[in-house]
């Protein structure tokens, strides 16, 4: 019977040729007597292990004196210390269970954590040119200093003609509001959509960004009118399987046909230019307002530069200020105010997703101070399951003395022992890396749900990924199991084999140090939960001024809808559920367009605010109060706008009677009538601003409807049907307005629940070592508590003995985590405007759920060792 071929050839990989007929031959033999011996399937998996060994043997070059000699030593006692290795997981089944499933827990969710925190570092880092491309932002210098992310449409062109090192200029306009298309396909259902990811763009966006072109020409897609480039998922929903190339969509707003001159597939990599559609610039161009494509001071477009290879960033932004100056003389204004009050940026475009929260950005970013908060976790529970490892693996030491005892008496070398443990290590944390494996393929779906996230169990098998994790799977194996190996190998021989189990030794003072450590990190993390779960408490309870609920917001599409405004609202009215019907034009939350408002006469007073525009119903509809003046009457056609001001433009503007003064903005000169308590139109994240709300109802872009009790299923019904018995051609889209609020703080409540998650987590694996220490701690002093029982000990005072000095640890550990929590999440509270105060009673609350997760803990095997006949502790060997 021959040996199998390929470990020969794996054998002759590894092994110098000088030595291969030599070793071969040994195994030969060894083989054609083990076949006799334990039949020939049996004899191929050892001849298999003495094969590995000799190639572990030759990877980590150890060879010792009598090598020669030992042709077939080496190889067997590597096999027999996987022997001792599995039979040790098997006879301390309690011990290695807990070990690898904390193990375990620990890499699943550290590989969670580390894979969306990679993500998170990858935005826009996948565009060949992303080093080297640039978005333009303004900032306005002033007592409220902004910087917008949209700037001027002539701000990029002109900044390519006067600076040599910008290559390209690719602009983006979001269409506003929100587009609604529609195709028809012949005798097919009208497909009618409405689209809120979309942008007219330059033909140039083909070249800075690589889209990849599925369908169409990438050099003229974008530059034909009316032509519109369709993402793959986008052109499936309006065409299916048929060619999208050539069909017309129409643009139901605009009354406009768009032809599709290409599709895209989706960016392969995370990045914030997420959109399902691009219309080709000439399109806009063709239906603008030429003084708006000509001012120099509107947030109208999103400018990308791309600079040349061999350009230096340094050199041209000391070229911006003079640019400026040049830019802004044209649009009437001095150098003076020009240097002191405006600034102008170029903004890395990797820089946009985590470091970036401008006004009007293209949509909502991510913030650099999450990645750390998610990677501190990570690497706190790494460490939470390396310290249990550690624990655990030198209380299991003391009930391995007599082995150690043993192997040194035969002249095993200290090395050599550590070497061993070592590979115990390995194979307990490569156990573990498995279980991991598996628990992180179950646990992704709850983790996308949980963080909006859509990580895939593949994007781990990546080379560099494989890398990181074996390298990590080793690291981990190499710090968790290197003190407990040093600590074993140390024994001496005479004290192992006498086999005592002092529990006073060197290595106690670091397990109670590690049990601290350990029960540190749970409090830091349950703490902050807390407090981020009282601040998320604060959001959804605090009064922001007006009334949301019960308030649904139906968009106002198209001219049909505009000029049926008030037949609908008749109509809606009617239904009794209906209580009142508004027009507004943008939602608390969304972001308000800003402005100048100016006393009339006194130009030097003028100060930029946020401005809404709304009808006479909106206030009733809201409940918004006022507190002095009116609000607006039924305007009549021609008349001026009539203003209503919250308190802080009053204050802003420093009018001490504010009702009927004369206010000019946009052009229009009007009188303020009312002024109302301020409300929290925006997110709770930052203070109240100045707000003017106008009475202009024909720039409305939403309905209000106020409905009353808990109707509105068929009220939203009944509205629906109306409209469309109205304005068949309009698409019914709404949203409830306390809904639309709450997920201004969707970002904070995803790091709670994840935060909650992993504190869970955290204090389950220090829980896992803590039930762990205690089974061993009670085992060691069975005897004692067999004395102590016989001499009249109690139930109680037995377990209040064994668990007193854990929970010692505990407490300390809760006294050292307090401040540093405290102080760490002060800061993180700094970044709200409106923010809870921290009390006592939470650090209180903390301290108290991690001593009682502990006394759950320890009290199991406490109790159990406390109920034990003494006949049986004082028998026992």
């Amino acid at each position: 019977m021959k040996p199998p071929q390929l470990a020969d050839q794996l054998l002759k990989f590894f092994c110098s040729p000088h030595r291969l007929e030599e070793i071969q031959g040994d195994l030969h033999e060894e083989y054609a007597w083990q076949v006799k011996r334990i039949g020939e399937r049996r004899a191929r998996w050892r001849y298999w292990w003495d094969v590995l060994g000799f190639v572990i043997q030759f990877a980590v070059r150890r060879k010792s004196s009598n090598d020669s000699n030992t042709s077939l030593t080496n190889p067997m006692m590597i096999r027999n210390y996987v022997k001792i290795a599995w039979r040790n997981l098997l006879r301390y089944r309690l011990n290695s269970t807990l070990t690898i499933t904390g193990l375990a827990l620990g890499l699943a969710c550290g590989l969670l954590i580390i894979l969306h925190v990679r993500e998170e570092l990858s935005y826009d880092k996948g565009f060949t040119k992303a080093d080297l491309i640039f978005r333009i932002t303004t900032e306005n210098i002033g007592e409220k200093s902004r910087i917008w992310a949209a700037t001027s449409p002539l701000i990029g062109v002109e900044m390519k003609q006067q600076i040599p090192a910008i290559q390209t200029l690719a602009r983006f306009h979001r269409p506003y509001p929100d587009r609604v298309f529609s195709y028809a396909p012949s005798g097919g259902e009208l497909r009618q959509f409405e689209e809120k990811r979309g942008f007219y763009a330059d033909s140039t966006v083909v070249e800075v960004f690589d889209l990849a072109f599925v369908k169409g020409d990438s050099r003229t897609a974008l530059k034909q009118v009316d032509g519109i480039v369709l993402t793959e998922a986008t052109a499936k929903k309006y065409f299916g399987d048929d060619e999208p190339l050539g069909k017309v969509i129409q643009d139901d707003l605009d009354k406009r046909p768009l032809t599709v001159t290409g599709v895209i597939s989706n960016f392969s990599f995370p990045t914030h230019l997420q959109f399902d559609y691009l219309i080709s610039m000439s399109t806009y161009y063709g239906i603008a307002d030429k003084g708006s494509l000509e001012n120099r001071g509107w947030s109208g477009f999103y400018n990308y530069v791309l600079l040349n290879r061999n350009a230096s960033l340094p050199e041209v932004e000391a070229r911006v200020p003079a640019f400026m100056v040049k830019f802004y003389e044209l649009a009437g204004e001095n150098r003076k105010d020009i240097l002191t009050a405006r600034k102008t940026h170029l903004q890395p475009i990797t820089a946009i997703h985590l470091h970036s929260k401008l006004e009007k950005e293209m949509g909502p970013n991510s913030d650099i101070l999450y990645v750390y908060v998610f990677g501190v976790a990570a690497l706190f529970i790494l460490l939470v399951a390396s310290v249990n490892f550690i624990n655990m693996a030198t209380a299991q030491a003391f009930n391995r003395l007599k082995e150690v005892g043993v192997r040194k008496v035969l002249g095993a070398r200290k090395e050599q022992l550590v070497k061993q443990f070592l590979g115990e290590s390995f194979l307990l944390t490569l156990t573990a890396a498995v279980l991991a494996l598996l628990l992180f393929r179950l646990a992704i779906p709850f983790y996308n749900a949980l963080t909006a996230k859509n990580l895939q169990f593949g994007q781990l098998f990546n080379p560099a990924n494989v890398v990181g994790m074996l390298l990590l799977a080793g690291l981990i194996s190499l710090v968790a199991g290197l003190y407990p190996a040093w600590f074993i190998s140390s024994f001496e021989p005479v004290t192992s084999l006498k086999g005592r189990k002092s529990s006073v030794s060197s290595v106690t003072l670091v397990r109670k140090g590690l049990i601290v450590f350990q029960f540190a990190v749970s409090v830091f993390m349950i703490f902050s939960t807390i407090v981020v779960y009282r601040q998320m408490q604060f959001f959804q309870n605090k009064k922001l001024g007006f009334d949301q609920e019960q308030v649904v917001a139906v968009k106002l599409y198209g001219q049909e809808m505009h000029e049926k405004v008030s037949t609908i609202q008749n109509e809606w009215l009617k239904n009794s559920a209906i209580t009142e019907v508004a027009l507004i034009s943008v939602l608390p939350g969304d972001r308000f367009s800003t402005d100048m408002l100016t006393p009339l006469g006194k130009a030097d007073d003028a100060s930029q605010m946020r401005f809404m525009w709304a009808d006479e119903h909106m206030l009733p509809v809201l409940k918004i109060g006022l507190k002095t003046g009116r609000n607006f009457g039924r305007k009549t056609e021609g008349a001026h706008f009539p203003y209503i001001l919250n308190e802080a433009a009053v204050k802003a503007l420093k009018l001490q009677s504010p009702i009927g003064q004369k206010m000019v903005s946009l052009g229009d000169t009007g009188e303020i009538v009312g002024v109302v308590n301020d409300f929290h139109f925006a997110s709770l994240h930052n203070a109240v601003e100045p707000l003017v709300i106008v009475q202009h109802p024909g720039q409305a872009n939403y309905f209000l409807l106020k409905i009353k009790g808990d109707q509105w299923p068929e009220t939203v019904q009944f509205a629906q049907s109306t409209l469309a018995r109205l304005s068949p051609k309009s698409l019914f889209s709404y949203t409830f307005l306390d809904e639309k609020l709450a997920r201004l703080y969707d970002s904070e409540q995803r790091v709670g629940h994840v935060l909650t998650v992993f504190a869970v987590f955290a204090i389950f694996i220090s829980c896992l070592g803590l039930f762990g220490l205690s089974a061993y701690a009670a085992q060691l002093r069975i005897k004692e508590v067999g004395i102590r029982k016989v001499l009249g000990a109690t139930v109680s005072g037995v377990v209040l003995l064994l668990s007193r000095d854990f929970l010692r640890l505990v407490i300390i550990a809760a006294l050292l985590a307090s401040p540093l929590a405290w102080w760490a999440m002060s800061r993180w509270l700094e970044g709200f405007a409106y923010a809870i105060e921290m009390e006592w009673w939470m650090l209180v609350l903390t301290a108290g759920l991690a001593v009682s997760v502990a006394v759950l803990t320890i009290s199991f095997q406490s109790i159990k060792a406390a109920l034990m006949n003494p006949v049986k502790s004082l028998k026992s060997e």
